[in-house]
């Protein structure tokens, strides 16, 4: 979503239609698109709704329609039937769908960690202006994961991060490992 980007839609007749955007107190065109003279001693875009381009939604419409006759007479049948009123509409097997078999090959190895999830702020040096309890501002894709530091010194440090409202709280985990 942007700030910037504004958006309006209108159902329009069939026809020609003129238009213009208001912009900072003045009226501006898109020179990139049709345009015509107002009249005034000025430019507005012009669109041209036809009749075809009505039919996309009337396909629509009579899709919505059917769609929910079908329905109707679907549930006037199972309501019919008591045992198929507890069941959804469709057949039960134990057969599997094809599938690609590359796709879901076993591999002793576990997937490749995500680049993004390898920047460990508790990894990462305080710049001078930070307070030195202070982390710099994790990315939103860091969040509620489990991080796990090398062991250093006999003690094996986990950490999370979490969001509440605009403020960052990371809880570190100090464990002693035995040696």
């Amino acid at each position: 979503y942007s700030d910037n980007d504004f958006v309006a839609i209108l159902e329009l007749p069939e026809g020609e239609h003129e238009y213009k955007f208001h912009i900072d107190g003045r009226w501006e065109y898109d020179i990139n698109e049709p345009s015509k003279d107002d009249g005034h001693n000025g430019r507005n875009n012009v669109v041209t709704v036809k009749k075809s381009d009505f039919e996309v939604m009337e396909a629509l419409t009579s899709d919505s329609i059917l769609s929910s006759s079908q329905s109707s007479n679907l549930n006037k049948q199972q309501s019919t039937d008591t045992d198929l009123a507890r069941s959804p509409p469709g057949s039960y097997e134990q057969n599997w769908p094809p599938t690609n078999q590359k796709e879901f090959s076993q591999t002793d190895k576990p997937p490749f960690l995500p680049p993004h999830l390898l920047n460990i702020i508790l990894n990462k040096d305080t710049a001078a202006h930070y307070e030195p309890a202070l982390l710099p501002e994790p990315n939103h894709v860091m969040l509620k994961h489990l991080y796990a530091l090398s062991i250093r010194d006999g003690v094996m440090v986990l950490s999370t991060t979490t969001r509440y409202r605009h403020k960052f709280v990371t809880t570190c985990f100090y464990k002693p490992t035995s040696k």
